[in-house]
């Protein structure tokens, strides 16, 4: 070999392989796919909450088990558990005399007072409104309520918030929607911090 000849230059540097997890700079895909996904669901839980709202426009939908007729007979209300449980009434200027029994024992059930936050649609014509409380030891009530022209309501009393309780159960759907999506859009941010870190060192 004579001096000017040279020892050929090695071109094939290590390159880290773009599939290679160790890889700082790459791209994880669950980033992209993560915030796809929460994207859609925070667009669904809005959906699913302005269907709900729109549903109970006209009044909210109350189950003929929780109406009781006011027309002094008794009737029996079946409850979601022993807890305490609202009297609705759909005018709260105008409310009927009512007894409450507790099925279990017999014994009237004294009414606690409410705050009035607990409000839900009633139409045009006004608001359903808790007018008192309940504390049956048993599931189920008997309740009678003078002559009125319109219904009350018995029923177990929310765990959600004024607010939020007003649209019932349902509206636990896009509420779940919502966190679910918030969730996954901080999963994707973590994964981006993770990989801008990565590709900075």
């Amino acid at each position: 070999m004579t001096e000017c000849e040279s020892e050929p230059v090695a071109t094939d540097v290590a390159r880290p392989d773009p599939r290679d997890p160790r890889d700082p700079g790459r791209r994880d895909p669950r980033g992209p796919a993560l915030a796809a996904t929460a994207a859609l669901l925070l667009v669904l839980a809005v959906v699913a909450g302005a269907v709900l709202a729109l549903s109970h426009a006209d009044g909210y939908r109350w189950s003929q088990a929780a109406l009781v007729p006011a027309d002094g007979r008794p009737h029996v209300v079946e409850l979601a558990d022993d807890g305490p449980a609202l009297v609705w009434t759909y005018d709260a200027e105008v409310v009927p005399a009512c007894t409450v029994r507790d099925t279990g024992g017999g014994a009237a059930l004294e009414p606690g007072p409410v705050d009035g936050a607990h409000r839900r649609e009633g139409g045009s014509a006004g608001d359903w409104v808790a007018t008192s409380s309940i504390r049956p030891a048993s599931s189920s009530v008997e309740v009678t309520c003078e002559r009125a022209a319109a219904p009350v309501a018995v029923e177990s009393a929310p765990a959600l918030p004024p607010p939020l309780a007003g649209l019932g159960a349902w509206v636990a759907l896009p509420l779940g929607l919502g966190l679910a999506g918030l969730a996954l859009a901080g999963g994707a941010a973590l994964l981006g911090v993770r990989r801008g870190r990565g590709v900075a060192r």
